[in-house]
This record gives C-alpha cells, structure tokens and sequence, in this order.
C-alpha cells in the first residue's frame, strides 16, 4: 500500500523519492510485494502527501484517479471473484497481500445490510484519517469497477472528529449518512449489491491467485477489544447527551441483552464501564462548578455525582 502511495504522487508530478525520504520509508522500490514496509511509515506518507498537495481531500482523489490493477495481487483476487459478496471476503482472508497498515472484518449482517470494520493500530494521527478515506474510497469505487454498477454504501462512520465540508465524501460514496466522531471505521452496504456478479470473474484465474495468496504472510492482526469499543462509545455518548443503555449498544450494533453478556463474560459490567467513563471525563472537567460537572457526566444533579465520586473513593 505505501508502494501505491508512492506510485500515485509520481504520476501526478511529485517527487516519491523524496516523499520517501521524508516519511522514512527505507528502498521502498525494491523487493516487490513479498517485502513489506512498516505501517509506521505508511500514515506519515499520507500525512507529507497532503502537505505536498494542499488538498485536505487527497485520500480520496488517489483513490478516484487511480487506475483499476495498481493494487497487484489483492485487486486481481478482487476482480476474479464471481460475487462483489465473495471479492469483499476475499479482502479480508488476504488483506495481508495487499497491506499491513489495517485489516478488514465483518462487524454486523442482517438480511438486508452488512457492516464491514476497518481495524487499524491505535493512532490519532491525520495519517491514520486519510488511511481510512483511501481505504473506503478505495472499496466503493472497486466495487463499482468490478460490477459495472452503481455501488453506494447505506452509510459510512469515521472515528475522526467532525470536519467541516463533506461534500466530496457525499457526492463519492453517494450518500449523506456520514458520521463523524463515531465509535469505529464502518462502511455498510445492502445485501443485494453484494449479490452483483463480477463482470471480470475468472474462476480459473481465482485459484491460481488463491494459491499465491496462501503463500503471502497473513493479515495482521489489531485487536480491538469489546472494553476497547465501549470506551470509545461511552466517550462519544457522554460528550453527546444522556448515556443510555440501549443507546450505546446500538452504537455498537447489538442489543443491550447481549452487551451485558458479553460484558459479563469479559469480567465486568454496564454500571462498572459507565462509571470509568465518568470518572475519565471528570479529569477532563475538574474546574468546572460542580453542577456544571454533573451536567456534563450524565447527572441529574450535584448530588448524584457526589456520591458517585464518594462511591470511587470508598472502592478504587
């Protein structure tokens, strides 16, 4: 992936030695795809490239501008596939062919929709922002590619703050219901397109590639916990209004019944969880009035929050 950074910032008139150089990435144009550069050096790339550029809104000009076979093995397991269905899971059984600065998962399916997860090394980096838009760019655009037909997501979640314009995002996935400031990296399309056969599939190509696929290094690995995706969400809610149960479980696409078993399982509970939230965001808010604090935490009243605060003290 960064080899295809790279290769985009050349034909578009930048220089990708020096970008190289700049991010650290050591003789990135030898070794093929059997050499694999650091994910470290992969969102600082993206960083220098919007530098260079002055376009807030490269990731997803690389993405749109790039022609179909620059991404090697993986695309050419993408195009060989019969369904967009099958080429999307075979992404997530090889994404270690194409990269290692994230993965691919499925975090929810219903009947009509299914949600898929990027996964990516913590970082708060703009970077790892532009990663994620090339990366949903990147999908939606293949999918159309591949189908010959108009692929857009239901919706998108980014775990990056609010932006101001979205205009380029809405009119490239072709829709609005784009959140910012949310708990993961989602993108969810309908059952149906994922049904759309593959113009290009190539059942007897897809074996092959399937075999030298096999023999790649396997995707990595980002372990995001259930505690992990909780805080977020616990975060995100606090920051939002009331905290609700049900709110936050649909935040992060379950029902409450199953938030709490699972949170049962893990050692620990909704009350516990909600209660480390608080006292995170309290830190935050320390020289706040009191009532002021209680508002922000979830509250009703001062009251509440002191003897939640004593309730901390009494058991650490």
């Amino acid at each position: 992936m960064a080899r295809f950074v790279l290769g985009w910032a050349g034909s578009a008139g930048f220089d990708p030695d020096r970008l190289a150089r700049a991010a650290g990435v050591p003789s990135w144009t030898e070794g093929g795809e059997s050499k694999r550069i650091s994910r470290r050096y992969f969102t600082r790339l993206w960083e220098l490239l919007e530098q260079e550029s002055g376009d807030p809104e490269i990731a997803l000009r690389v993405a749109t501008d790039t022609a179909i076979g620059h991404l090697g093995l993986l695309e050419y397991l993408f195009l060989s596939a019969p369904t967009l269905g099958a080429a999307i899971d075979t992404c997530i059984r090889h994404f270690g062919s194409l990269t290692t600065s994230y993965a691919l998962r499925i975090a929810h399916r219903t009947d009509a929709e299914v949600t898929y997860e990027l996964l990516c090394a913590p970082d708060d980096s703009r970077g790892r922002e532009l990663l994620m838009h090339a990366a949903f760019a990147l999908l939606t655009t293949r999918a159309r590619a591949a189908t010959r037909a108009r692929v857009d997501p239901v919706r998108l979640t980014f775990r990056q703050p609010t932006i101001g314009a979205v205009d380029a995002f809405i009119e490239l996935f072709g829709t609005s219901a784009i959140e910012f400031g949310a708990v993961a990296d989602t993108l969810t399309l309908r059952a149906a397109d994922l049904e759309l056969p593959v113009t290009t599939a190539d059942p007897t190509l897809s074996a092959v590639l399937h075999g030298y696929a096999a023999t790649m290094p396997a995707p990595p690995e980002f372990t995001v916990t259930l505690i992990d995706r909780l805080a977020a969400a616990l975060d995100v809610a606090l920051a939002e209004g009331p905290v609700t149960l049900d709110a936050v479980a649909r935040r992060l696409l379950t029902s409450p019944r199953s938030l709490q078993r699972r949170l049962a399982e893990s050692g620990t509970s909704w009350r516990r969880e909600l209660d480390r939230a608080r006292r995170r965001r309290l830190e935050n808010v320390a020289d706040l009035p009191r009532a002021r604090q209680a508002e922000l935490l979830g509250y009703s009243d001062p009251a509440s929050l002191r003897r939640s605060v004593q309730r901390w003290r009494d058991r650490p």
